[in-house]
């Protein structure tokens, strides 16, 4: 809460406490009031605390020793039609003579901190406050203890005031040099950048910062370590060492195989909703308007961004994800296939992510989501599939630095316009992108739409070919579609068990996303509740899921897909025995050994 200078008890309160220690009546505490007026002065002379915002009933009153007793009281914002700073609190008694009395006043300290702010009602989550006043009485046995028994039920449920304070705080914004955020109207379609955020523009402005500018390509070891950056002695795309190259005491011989990976730091994250409604498909709610914040640092009211937890829960301060499409190394023979047309051996063959190479595809063989996902975990310990958790961090990273989530026209169109020949993987070899190293957008002298793309390091999340999407179960009805998310640990088809259900019901159909559905445990990930957009607006990808029982995710679009595309653009059409030649997978490395704050 904020900073309070010391509560003065009034010249009426003095008057009532004096009654008191003459043994002629009891002191009764009846309720707690709060303003925002700006008082001063001689205090004590006070009758009243200004223009009453809200006004509660005393909810407990607890004996803190001889002298003193804490008053408490919980305030709610759900009828509250405008937001106001709460800048004095005031605490009333009973007066046999007077009545109700201004027994005590504190005074917000500004100096200190800026008063602290009570939000109007949005529609969507109740913000509350609770006051613990403690007030010298004189002798605490002569306090009456009558307490309202609703108000008590609502202090009861309150366990962290801190927490509660910065998500009040959010609805005002943060410090500047703090965190970085964007307001989406999804209703009107309009992005207002936020915070730290509000005169900042794509590109140098974010690569100054770690959640932007800490993603880089290197290449990674089968056992995670990292044997060079881009631009450092050594760095190569080619999937295998060159020379040899020493971290710390030991030392990798030429030769070495390694996977080009873009290694991202972990950020936290805060989506707070401004307005919403029920779900157009049918079940929860959905953003009308929302404030999405992240910070590169801890913050109280922040989680981690999924996707950093390895194997047993453990939080990990940062991840690894493909900079390439997956191709696949034949352990056999020790080689890369670089023109998808080997038949993998699910149970040794090994997802990679080179340059050179076209993106392994299910033209050939049975490129399930469970093979694709067999040779990422044949690669050894933290070695996955992309996944929806893993996705949702570059996701809030293009949102927040672009305010849009139209990637394909703030980056670039990706491989999107080419003509589909019915027979063929159509998708480009990786490696076009190799220029543009660590930044974002399609390589010189590239048509936009028949070339590679690339967000910070990772090329053709869009476009190209499609990738299978992990950690996501779907299943179907013919009236509802319920989510299933798994962040950690392992991972499988056609199934509920270890995952986590969404609170509301994705929408069943196709067509462009118009909004997002809530679910404040796991507000990170984006999942499409309303089909109603464009090509652009609010979001600008498409989303497909049309058919009942279990489905499995892709992510992305393809080479003629044109706008359907994009970094949000998902496909739940497919049983989890589907293969196709426009369907591949992507890597992720989680690290099992440095754990994060």
């Amino acid at each position: 809460m904020g900073a309070f200078k010391s509560a003065v008890i009034t010249t009426k309160g003095q008057a009532l406490l004096a009654k008191v220690v003459a043994g002629t009546c009891k002191l009764e505490f009846t309720k707690i009031a709060v303003s925002e007026n700006t008082l001063s002065g001689d205090l004590a002379s006070k009758t009243g605390i200004g223009t009453v915002k809200q006004s509660e009933k005393v909810a407990s009153v607890v004996r803190q020793n001889g002298a003193n007793v804490k008053v408490s009281a919980s305030f709610s914002n759900e009828t509250l039609g405008a937001g106001y700073y709460v800048r004095n609190i005031g605490l009333y008694a009973t007066d046999p003579s007077d009545g109700e009395i201004l027994y005590s006043i504190s005074v917000a300290d500004e100096s200190e901190a800026t008063a602290d702010w009570m939000p109007p009602f949005n529609g969507i989550g109740v913000s509350s406050l609770l006051v613990d006043l403690v007030t010298a009485v004189s002798n605490a046995s002569s306090v009456e203890v009558t307490v309202d028994p609703s108000a008590g039920a609502t202090v009861a449920q309150i366990t962290n005031l801190q927490e509660q304070i910065n998500d009040v705080r959010t609805f005002v914004g943060y410090e500047q040099d703090d965190v970085y955020g964007v307001e989406v109207d999804f209703v009107n379609k309009k992005f207002t950048r936020l915070a730290g955020a509000e005169n900042m523009t794509a590109g140098d402005d974010f690569s100054a910062l770690t959640p932007w500018g800490g993603r880089k390509r290197c290449i990674l070891t089968n056992e995670g370590v990292v044997l060079a950056y881009r631009g450092e002695t050594g760095y190569t795309e080619a999937g295998a060492t060159t020379q040899a190259i020493t971290v710390g005491d030991t030392e990798y011989p030429s030769g070495t195989k390694v996977q080009v990976m873009v290694e991202q730091p972990i950020f936290y994250v805060k989506t707070v909703p401004v307005s919403g409604a029920a779900a157009n498909s049918g079940r929860g709610k959905q953003y009308s308007k929302a404030r999405y914040y992240i910070s590169p640092t801890p913050k109280t009211g922040f989680k981690p961004v999924g996707g950093f937890k390895d194997a047993n829960g453990n939080l990990q301060d940062k991840i690894y994800l493909a900079a390439y499409e997956g191709c696949v190394y034949d352990s056999s023979a020790g080689t890369y296939c670089k023109d998808d047309t080997l038949v993998a051996d699910f149970a040794t063959d090994m997802l990679s992510s080179i340059a050179s190479a076209k993106p392994a595809s299910g033209l050939s063989q049975v490129l399930t989501r469970a093979n694709a996902r067999k040779m990422a975990n044949n690669r050894g310990t933290g070695w996955q599939l992309s996944n929806i958790f893993s996705l949702s961090a570059t996701q809030w990273l293009i949102l927040v630095e672009y305010a849009s989530f139209d990637a394909q026209s703030k980056i670039g169109k990706g491989v999107s316009t080419f003509t589909d020949d019915g027979t063929t993987n159509m998708s480009v070899i990786t490696g076009a992108t190799a220029g543009v190293g660590n930044g974002s957008g399609i390589p010189d002298g590239g048509t936009d739409g028949q070339c590679s793309v690339s967000y910070r390091g990772e090329e053709n999340l869009w476009g190209n070919i499609w990738t299978w999407l992990d950690g996501i179960n779907i299943y179907n009805t013919a009236t509802e579609s319920t989510v299933y998310v798994k962040e950690f640990g392992t991972m499988a088809d056609d199934t509920a068990d270890g995952y986590t259900a969404l609170g509301f019901s994705a929408k069943n159909g196709s067509g462009y996303i118009s909004a997002f559905g809530i679910d404040e445990d796991l507000a990170e990930v984006f999942i499409p509740v309303a089909l109603a957009g464009s090509s652009t607006l609010p979001v600008g990808d498409y989303f497909w899921n049309a058919y009942t029982g279990w489905r499995v995710a892709r992510l992305g679009g393809i080479w003629d897909y044109g706008s359907y595309c994009g970094a949000w653009c998902l496909n739940w059409s497919d049983t989890s025995s589907y293969r196709y030649r426009s369907i591949g997978g992507r890597l992720l490395y989680v690290p099992q050994t440095s754990v994060a704050a």
